[in-house]
């Protein structure tokens, strides 16, 4: 017997789409016993094993490649130096804190009234369009001149990285609501406000979860990279630094400890957002 429940309002396609119950999903596809998640370990432990061994046993250069475990070492010492977590990573979790905040917030305000007004589309669409032919960090040297070089052109730039695609994702979740569904606060008698967060949003979820996830990456991506270019602390500036003196061990531990604090950043997010996803329920 199959069990399935009815579908969310706010489903969109040609066929109906069935939630299962998480209790009675099939179980993930294996392949040699192994699912996709352990997979994904295999090959990572495999490729670290492999850098491993070509560092130490080639004739690579110790300023060209360090051993994976060098980097593993060099980084936690790092990170039991107060001088580099309140001068390089704390500055910069604060940033992508702020960014992050800031883009989902305007970009999610910026939706709505361009997605339910026609002139606020047709006004700022073009822009968008251009976000997307432009690289933003072209805007830098102007924020520099307007802001100086502490931590608001920074921002700025990161926000402005992130917030263009929360913008468009959350449009496109509130255009896949079908007009049925919105014709349901009509006979429910709600109100406008009531129908915004009792209907539309929770039915526009999945695109709104998808834009903060891919938001998260942009701004995370932004920071770093602005760093390099206009910080004076913060891990891509430890980074950058480490290369123009040629401290390689260190430049490889920050690269380390940046890789492992967005993977922990972006399945934290995830974790959160698939509560809220009526989808992964």
């Amino acid at each position: 017997m199959t069990v399935t429940e009815q579908a969310p309002a706010g489903v969109t396609g040609s066929a109906p789409v069935v939630s299962v119950p998480r209790y009675i999903r099939p179980r993930p596809r294996t392949v040699l016993r192994s699912t996709s998640t352990m997979w994904t370990v295999w090959v990572g432990v495999v490729l670290t094993l492999v850098i491993e061994f070509v560092s130490r046993a080639s004739p690579v250069s110790s300023l060209d490649l360090v051993p994976p475990t060098t980097m593993a070492r060099r980084m936690f010492e790092l990170l039991m130096t107060g001088s580099f977590v309140t001068g390089n990573l704390l500055p910069t979790l604060q940033r992508l804190f702020e960014s992050f905040v800031l883009a989902a917030v305007l970009g999610f305000a910026l939706a709505y009234p361009m997605w339910r007004f026609r002139l606020w589309r047709m006004t700022l669409e073009p822009y968008l369009n251009v976000y997307y032919a432009i690289p933003v960090f072209a805007i830098y040297p102007i924020l520099v001149v307007l802001f100086g070089t502490g931590d608001a052109p920074i921002v700025g730039v990161s926000v402005a990285f992130g917030m263009v695609v929360v913008t468009t994702n959350t449009m496109n979740g509130f255009a896949s609501v079908p007009p049925t569904v919105q014709k349901l606060a009509v006979s429910r008698q709600l109100t406008g406000l009531q129908s915004f967060t009792k209907i539309l949003v929770p039915a526009a979820i999945p695109d709104i979860a998808a834009g903060l996830r891919l938001g998260l990456v942009y701004t995370t991506i932004s920071v770093l990279a602005t760093e390099f270019l206009l910080g004076n602390r913060g891990l891509g500036y430890f980074i950058s630094r480490s290369y123009y003196t040629f401290e390689v061990g260190d430049m490889y531990a920050g690269i380390l400890l940046i890789c492992l604090m967005g993977l922990i950043l972006n399945i934290s997010v995830s974790l959160i957002l698939n509560k809220i996803d009526w989808r992964r329920k």
